[in-house]
């Protein structure tokens, strides 16, 4: 058997321990790393195995020199140059070991050496500080490392506060953390510890978001929300493929539209973004007869495109006020509607010159002119919507986003509904600055369905800067007009397009919040007791209140039919729309203006002294319903009977 002289230095490095030798662990590195270090390497072991060479070159002529001169002497009286140690060594006497062990021992240590030096130098041109642990301590495997390496806690209020997003805050954001991922080491914070504990098993880091983002060159935020806690909801982060910029939704689905429905034993299968929970699919596809109403409409447009253009253009010069137009949409059935949010902006002072009509009928066009606001009507566009179509959007929305369209090629608008009153001028909210900088505002709607995700807009009141990106949105929204017919709902659609023209563009969009006090609604009326008591008290003075949130509830014989809209007839019986605003103090219309009335009668420099009260006029309806003063003594609305005050 070969004694251990016969081994090779390897070898023999690995019978020193006691044992087999040892399999270091590998690190995985790149090509340009390994070439560094190979040719370290080559270098180290050049120079060192050189100089070895040397002195025992040296050791060994002296040697051979003495015992060449004293062959004929004793042994102990030789006289040489070479030290006992060396000779020893190289004759291996068993106590040191042989030269050929020693000098694997030397070498590998300075290559180890020299290899370190060779990654912390790469490293440190990479911007890593240092080598990293091994692996075995690691969050994130080797594998995932191409694109996520560590992560941190940052509270949601935080993020928010430092970012606004534009979309609403929802409640308890002060109470719960979001999650930030890294794709290296240079994207996260500048504190080694934070980074140590972001990238290593253990305890999430918590950080501020001032500091989680300091390094972030590029931040992507996704919303995540599971709206039904019995449904089981996982998460998938591809990384590796190719950048994609929208989310797919796979549910275990069985059936289609409205009879989808889950099923925990089907296998999982790309659904669309308005399926619900439940698996029913709230997106409907339009029908022959919406195409072809949308075509027609489409048709007339752009027919008649130059000429509206060139004519809305001469009337809007005539009014606009720092660039900016306030537009309003009305059709018969909400012309008493109007004529309040006429009458009581005046109440309050407002300067309403730069407010401009589009009425959906002449009958509409008569109130308007009569109340002294500039209008504008266009026979051919109007003739083209039908007019049921127009009363069950209730507020000539398609009109809207026609006349639209041209508005924002040549101004800044602000649409409002005329279920609302003003209680500031909004205008100046825009105009101050301290909106912030984003092209779009909307009023938040409050209906956090799952179809109005992630902004729950309402088109009722918002405010449109003249961009490129507005402009896009709203020929995009002009085409949709088939979608907005099938699903009878343009804010369903809209909303979908904010959020996929936010990715397309960069379309700055912000929902004015319904935490906030600036722009309540209907949801605050309905859904907010506390800020409704606030406001009733002169605790908080917000912009506007929109009524919404409440149907138009017209009985059949306040106007002798919608499409016939020359003469109102019958007894007014107030729908609860109206009723609500009255028993807040927000209505200003004298009940005497409308009942059987032309619109000739009511129209003409006297209307306004006719029809508007300088004082809000109160009454009570409903005493579960909010109001100014305690309505005790009047019917319940929700049939509990329960006294709002």
């Amino acid at each position: 058997m070969a004694g251990s002289g016969d081994l090779l230095p390897s070898q023999l490095a690995g019978r020193s321990g006691g044992g087999m030798a040892k399999k270091p662990k590998s690190i995985k590195l790149s090509n340009g790393t390994w070439l560094l270090i190979v040719t370290l390497s080559s270098v180290a072991s050049f120079y060192a195995g050189m100089g070895i060479a040397m002195n025992v070159a040296s050791a060994h002529s002296k040697v051979a020199c003495n015992l060449d001169q004293h062959q004929h002497q004793p042994r102990q009286s030789r006289n040489c140059d070479c030290e006992g140690t060396c000779l020893s060594a190289m004759a291996g006497d068993g106590k040191n070991g042989d030269l050929a062990k020693k000098l694997d021992d030397y070498f590998q240590s300075q290559c180890k050496l020299k290899i370190d030096e060779a990654i912390k130098g790469a490293q440190t041109r990479m911007g890593e500080a240092a080598l990293p642990p091994s692996s075995s301590n690691k969050r994130f495997g080797r594998s995932m490392q191409h694109f996520v390496t560590g992560l941190a806690s940052v509270n949601r209020k935080d993020m928010f506060q430092k970012y606004d997003f534009g979309v609403p805050m929802d409640p308890g954001a002060e109470r719960e953390d979001i999650l930030m991922l890294y794709d290296s080491k240079r994207a996260m914070p500048n504190s080694i510890d934070v980074v140590k504990e972001a990238e290593n098993d253990g305890v999430i880091p918590h950080i501020s978001a001032a500091d989680a983002t300091e390094n972030c060159d590029v931040m992507k935020v996704l919303y995540i929300k599971n709206p039904d806690r019995s449904l089981r909801q996982c998460y998938a982060l591809v990384g590796g493929q190719y950048e994609g910029y929208h989310l797919q939704k796979w549910m275990r689905l069985v059936g289609e539209g409205s009879k989808g429905k889950i099923e925990k034993s089907a296998p999982l299968r790309v659904t669309g973004r308005m399926t619900k929970s439940s698996g029913y699919d709230e997106l409907l596809y339009p029908k022959p007869n919406h195409l072809a109403m949308h075509r027609k409409i489409m048709i007339t447009y752009y027919t008649n495109y130059d000429f509206v253009r060139k004519e809305l253009e001469k009337k809007l010069r005539q009014i606009a006020i720092n660039n900016l137009v306030v537009v309003v949409t009305v059709n018969q059935g909400q012309a008493e509607l109007l004529m309040n949010f006429v009458c009581s902006s005046r109440a309050k002072g407002f300067d309403l010159k730069n407010l401009i009509v589009f009425p959906s009928d002449d009958f509409s066009r008569e109130i308007a002119e009569g109340l002294g606001l500039a209008t504008f009507y266009n026979q051919q566009l109007m003739a083209a919507i039908p007019s049921q179509e127009a009363e069950r959007y209730g507020d000539s929305t398609f009109a809207l986003i026609m006349m639209g369209e041209f508005l924002i090629d040549l101004h800044e608008m602000a649409a409002s509904d005329v279920d609302m009153v003003w209680l500031k001028d909004p205008r100046l909210y825009f105009e101050s600055g301290s909106a912030g900088d984003f092209d779009v505002f909307f009023q938040d709607d409050g209906n956090r369905q799952e179809r109005y995700t992630p902004y729950s807009a309402n088109s009722g009141f918002y405010f449109i800067r003249n961009n490129e990106r507005s402009k896009l949105l709203f020929r995009q929204m002009l085409t949709s007009g088939d979608l907005i017919f099938a699903c009878r709902s343009h804010q369903q659609i809209l909303i979908q397009l904010l959020a996929e023209h936010n990715s397309l563009s960069g379309l700055r969009v912000k929902v004015l919040s319904r935490d906030n006090d600036e722009f309540p609604s209907g949801f605050h009326y309905h859904m907010r007791k506390d800020f409704m008591k606030k406001l009733i008290s002169g605790k908080t003075e917000p912009y506007i209140f929109h009524m919404c949130w409440t149907l138009n509830k017209v009985s059949e014989d306040m106007f002798s039919g919608m499409l016939s809209p020359q003469r109102l007839t019958g007894r007014l019986i107030k729908d609860d729309k109206l009723k609500y605003m009255s028993q807040m103090g927000f209505w200003y219309v004298h009940d005497s203006c409308f009942p059987n009335k032309k619109a000739s009668e009511i129209s003409g420099d006297s209307m306004i002294g006719h029809c508007c009260s300088a004082e809000p006029l109160f009454e009570c309806h409903y005493k579960d319903k909010a109001s100014i003063k305690s309505c005790s003594s009047s019917p319940a609305k929700d049939g509990r009977g329960i006294s709002w005050w």
